[in-house]
C-alpha cells in the first residue's frame, strides 16, 4: 500500500475544508486498485455524484448496480456499495484499445451508510431541520482498471480489499446481521 497525493486540481477546485486520503493497494500479481475517502468540512460541495468526475476523467459509464459487502468486524453487518462499470479508449503501442474501469463507492456518517447520493442528501437535510447541524458525510470509493472480460474478477479483487480495509478506517457500521436458528 503506498500514500498517493491528491491532484493539485482537486485541491484548488473542492472547498479548502475538504479532507482527503488517497491509497493504492498493489498485489503481488500486478493488480492495483485505488482507494480514496473525501470528508466533507463545513460545505457540502465537499461531496457530489461520483459520476461527475468520472465522466469529466473520460470514461464512459456502462452499467450501474447496488450491491452489499459483508463486513464482519466489528460485528457482521452489510456494506451498501454501488458499482460502475466504465470504459474508455486508451493509446497503445498499436493503436488506441478499450479498457475497463471498477468504481465503487458508499457514503458514511455518523450512524449512516448509503450507496445513493439522493438518500444521503435527504439524510443531511433531515439532521439539519432536526439538529441545525450539517452532518459530516465522507464518500469512499475504490478504483481499478481491467481488460474487457475481467469485470467481475476486478469487482471481487476490490470486494476482499474492502472486506479488509473497511473495518481498519470506518467507525460507521451497518445494523448487525443476525444469524438465523432452526427451531
Amino acid at each position: 500500500m503506498e500514500v498517493v497525493p491528491v491532484d493539485r486540481i482537486v485541491l484548488d477546485w473542492l472547498p479548502k475544508d475538504t479532507t482527503y486520503g488517497q491509497r493504492l493497494y498493489k498485489a503481488a500479481d500486478g493488480f492495483q486498485t485505488q482507494m480514496t475517502a473525501v470528508l466533507m468540512g463545513s460545505d457540502r460541495t465537499s461531496i457530489h455524484q461520483p459520476q461527475y468526475c468520472l465522466t469529466g476523467n473520460g470514461w464512459a459509464i456502462n452499467q450501474t448496480e447496488l450491491d452489499t459487502i459483508p463486513i464482519n468486524q466489528p460485528h457482521a453487518y452489510s456494506l451498501p456499495v454501488k458499482r460502475l462499470t466504465a470504459s474508455r479508449l486508451v493509446q497503445g503501442p498499436d493503436g488506441a484499445i478499450s479498457v475497463r474501469g471498477i468504481y465503487v463507492y458508499w457514503f458514511v456518517a455518523e450512524n449512516r451508510l448509503t450507496a445513493e447520493h439522493g438518500q444521503r442528501m435527504l439524510d443531511m437535510g433531515l439532521e439539519m431541520l432536526r439538529t441545525g447541524v450539517m452532518q459530516r458525510w465522507a464518500y469512499i470509493s475504490c478504483f481499478s482498471v481491467c481488460a474487457p472480460g475481467q469485470e467481475q474478477a476486478t469487482y471481487s479483487r476490490i470486494k476482499e480489499l474492502i472486506r479488509a480495509t473497511v473495518p481498519e478506517f470506518q467507525l460507521t457500521t451497518g445494523e448487525a446481521t443476525r444469524l438465523a436458528r432452526n427451531p
